[in-house]
Parts: structure tokens; C-alpha cells; sequence
């Protein structure tokens, strides 16, 4: 049996924090920070990405959680 590989033709990688907002990188649709879960769907269904992660993610005094998507 042979493992797939889901990385394979990936070539643009975006990373969604719930700690930074800004705007999508292919529309003016915002994206980030308290708009996490919507962010997300956004880059899947309108863009095409896949999502590769979610975790959390620490900084100082600061917890995020973020998302790692490709396409």
C-alpha cells in the first residue's frame, strides 16, 4: 500500500490566526480574527485551498489558535 501524498502540487501556503486580521489574499473578503471559522471556509470554498492544520499557537503571554491551508 502506498501512501498518498497530500502535499504534493502545493504551491501557495496561507496561515489564518485568530490573533491577526487581515484580508484574503485573492479578494477583499477579511479574514482572521474573530472571522476564524468563516476564514477558513472562505480559502476552502471560494478559493480551492485544503486545510493541512489547526493548533494552537503561543507567544509571550498570548494563546492563538491558527490554521495552515494550501493549494
Amino acid at each position: 500500500m502506498t501512501a498518498e501524498n497530500h502535499y504534493k502540487g502545493i504551491n501557495h501556503i496561507v496561515k489564518i490566526s485568530t490573533h491577526i486580521s487581515t484580508g484574503c489574499e485573492h479578494c477583499s473578503h477579511a479574514v482572521g480574527g474573530d472571522n476564524f471559522t468563516e476564514s477558513v471556509n472562505h480559502y476552502i470554498k471560494d478559493h480551492g485551498y485544503k486545510l493541512f492544520h489547526v493548533g494552537s499557537e503561543n507567544s509571550d503571554n498570548l494563546t492563538m489558535t491558527v490554521a495552515v491551508l494550501g493549494k
